[in-house]
């Protein structure tokens, strides 16, 4: 924030005007801040990972495949976080799911 701006800032706060939600940007610029819900007992990312068994997905429906690249979206039914394990599992060991 420029000193210009603190200025304005204070002038419209201590006259009781409105603040303009162009001020939110100057305030809080989003590229600066990490948001993360925070709890008590909370385990970290990487122990419910190694918690969590990956499963083999079990594709309901695959819609918009794309040529001979393998790439195609699924829905998939099964436990959330089963399922979104599956794939970061997949990741780390390079392998590619292919439901035929």
């Amino acid at each position: 924030m420029t000193p210009e701006q603190r200025e304005e800032l204070i002038r419209l706060l201590e006259a009781g005007e409105e603040i303009s939600p162009e001020w939110a940007r100057v305030l809080f610029p989003s590229e600066k801040r990490e948001y993360e819900l925070v709890y008590h007992g909370k385990e970290r990312e990487e122990h419910v990972i190694a918690d969590t068994l990956a499963v083999p997905l079990q594709p309901i429906l695959t819609v918009g495949k794309n040529g001979d690249n393998g790439w195609y979206n699924m829905l998939i039914f099964g436990e959330n976080l089963q399922v979104m394990t599956t794939p970061l599992e997949m990741r780390k060991k390079g392998a590619l799911y292919n439901a035929g």
